[in-house]
């Protein structure tokens, strides 16, 4: 089941329309939609209104650990080459108000663009632009993603956000948010059909002998703890969707790095072939 969250109906539309998703008679708080496998509710503007939302939606409708959760919406953009239309799936989230930080699990390949999504209780213009640390803004982002988190594990939880403006609020209309949507979204519903195949279905999935190599693989290539955790999750979602990750990783334990930068050259190429949908 994926669970979508958007703010605004226009951002919801075309979800609506390609999953033939139905209004839900039975939610009286929000308005909820449903499809075969496919649940979207529209929370409204603001950081209280979608953290209210995202907790109706996951607590209300069945939600399991192997259920998808994606948030959904416009942003505006801080940076000029992030131009109106850009696909961006948020690989660090800033909550304004507390000013922490969050990291959500990058464990899928995408053809999207990544970027740092930082969300503010108000509405953010240009005359704020010093004062903003991400490449993107807008009011739900990680405020959605801090509740998700109670419900939901880090890596099935995709904050995704499309560029709207420059920090020019007053240039957004429903219309073109609308249009907006319907040009984008056709590569991330191509990019879920393949997301929604894969998930965690045992944590025990890695051998002992595959857990050696991957030891010796870390100690060869000089991971960090925080490398070493990311190897081994990608590890298991690869033995999930191809088996036969231990002759992967085999390919790479031949290499004997002397730096930590020569190890995170290799460390990339081993990611980037672990994360092969």
């Amino acid at each position: 089941m994926i669970y979508f969250l958007t703010a605004l109906y226009y951002e919801a539309k075309d979800i609506i329309f390609h999953y033939n998703m139905k209004k839900s008679m039975e939610s009286t708080r929000f308005q909820v939609f449903k499809g075969k496998n496919e649940i979207l509710i529209i929370s409204g503007t603001g950081y209280i209104k979608s953290v209210a939302a995202v907790t109706y939606l996951l607590n209300c409708f069945g939600y399991n650990e192997n259920d998808i959760f994606i948030d959904i919406g416009i942003c505006g953009s801080t940076r000029y080459e992030l131009e109106k239309g850009k696909i961006i799936l948020c690989n660090k989230l800033i909550d304004n108000c507390s000013k922490k930080s969050f990291y959500p699990d990058m464990l899928f390949k995408h053809p999207f663009n990544e970027g740092t999504l930082e969300s503010f209780a108000q509405v953010v213009e240009q005359d704020k632009l010093e004062k903003i640390e991400g490449d993107i803004v807008d009011q739900e982002g990680a405020f959605v993603y801090q509740a998700a988190s109670i419900f939901a594990k880090p890596h099935n939880i995709h904050i995704i956000k499309i560029v709207s403006d420059i920090l020019n609020p007053q240039s957004v209309t429903p219309e073109k948010i609308e249009r907006l949507f319907v040009d984008s979204m056709q590569s991330i519903y191509i990019w879920l059909e393949k997301r929604v195949k894969i998930n965690f279905y045992s944590e025990d999935i890695i051998t002992e002998e595959e857990y050696n190599v991957l030891k010796l693989l870390s100690e060869n290539i000089k991971l960090t703890s925080s490398m070493k955790m990311e190897l081994n999750k990608l590890s298991t979602q690869y033995e999930i969707r191809n088996g036969n990750v231990i002759e992967l990783l085999k390919e790479y334990t031949k290499f004997q790095c002397k730096s930590k930068n020569e190890g995170k050259k290799i460390f990339e190429q081993v990611k980037n072939r672990l994360m092969e949908l």
